[in-house]
């Protein structure tokens, strides 16, 4: 059961997604973060880690019910600070790791590789939280975790998410045995066929009216990611996140505009190796 906030709701898209289990929340905390793409440093963190306290919130009760272990998918699940969020709701998360990096993104897949691995907390019940694209991640991350221990259920928490995601996620999930809860911020995106993009101004983004509406003023009608192509650099490696809005405003012609007005051209593209895929076919860009 999903529980109900004042401050937060969350409505199940399962009818218009075609996802079992698939809520999207909204609230002012995930508005912050998805709308403007210059918060960065402590004030994107704090945004974070209240996003993360509601997504918890809307769960207490099934944490209650089944209790639960948290899978943190490094590098990007730590900037979901889910154990100390959790804490602030008298939660305990144990912590499971494993690290993952893409070695190959396509338009809707990408292949996934595990370079360490730490299971010890175990649990039959994990919460996780990650940006989704195709998925491919978070289903390597749950096979890797499901040859140790025996795995009854997963909670999916996305700050921003998409349905083509959802769907591998959840279809693995069915075909494992495993019952699936996931929740989006916002939208369910429709992914760019960079495999990077999660745009609100895509034409297959399951969001409100209002939402749509908010971006294509934004954004001039351009499908910016609500997140950028490496989420978490925001405060993570904000150097590198300024370089990167940079390339994207190149790509999305809107370079000197107030939508990357933090942008900063990077020197080489040494430093955006792996994200070049969401470029590389797009712009043409020196490398000295």
């Amino acid at each position: 059961m999903i529980r109900d906030l004042g401050r937060s709701r969350a409505r199940d898209v399962e009818d218009s997604s075609g996802v079992r289990g698939l809520h999207i929340v909204e609230n002012v905390e995930l508005e912050r973060m998805l709308f403007d793409r210059n918060l960065v440093g402590l004030p994107y963190r704090r945004a974070c880690f209240e996003a993360s306290r509601l997504f918890l919130a809307h769960l207490r009760d099934e944490f209650a019910r089944f209790g639960a272990a948290e899978l943190v998918i490094l590098s990007k699940g730590i900037a979901y600070q889910l154990a100390a969020a959790a804490e602030t709701l008298d939660i305990n998360l144990p912590a499971n790791l494993v690290a993952t990096s893409r070695v190959n993104v396509l338009s809707d897949d990408a292949k996934v590789d595990i370079s360490y691995s730490r299971f010890d907390a175990g649990g039959s019940t994990l919460v996780i939280g990650d940006t989704v694209a195709s998925g491919a991640t978070v289903v390597t991350a749950v096979e890797a975790y499901r040859k140790v221990h025996d795995l009854e259920r997963v909670f999916l928490l996305s700050y921003a998410g998409s349905t083509t995601g959802a769907h591998r996620v959840a279809e693995y999930c069915d075909s494992s045995g495993v019952d699936c809860t996931i929740l989006y911020g916002l939208a369910s995106f429709g992914l760019g066929v960079n495999g990077f993009d999660l745009s609100f101004n895509h034409e297959e983004t399951i969001t409100r009216s209002e939402y749509r509406s908010r971006a294509m003023e934004l954004y001039s009608g351009k499908q910016v990611s609500a997140v950028g192509w490496d989420f978490g650099s925001q405060f993570m490696a904000p150097e590198k996140y300024r370089e990167l809005c940079s390339v994207e405003a190149r790509v999305h012609g809107l370079s000197g505009g107030e939508e990357f007005a933090l942008a900063k051209r990077p020197v080489n593209l040494e430093s955006l190796s792996r994200e070049s895929a969401a470029f590389v076919d797009r712009l043409d860009i020196p490398q000295d």
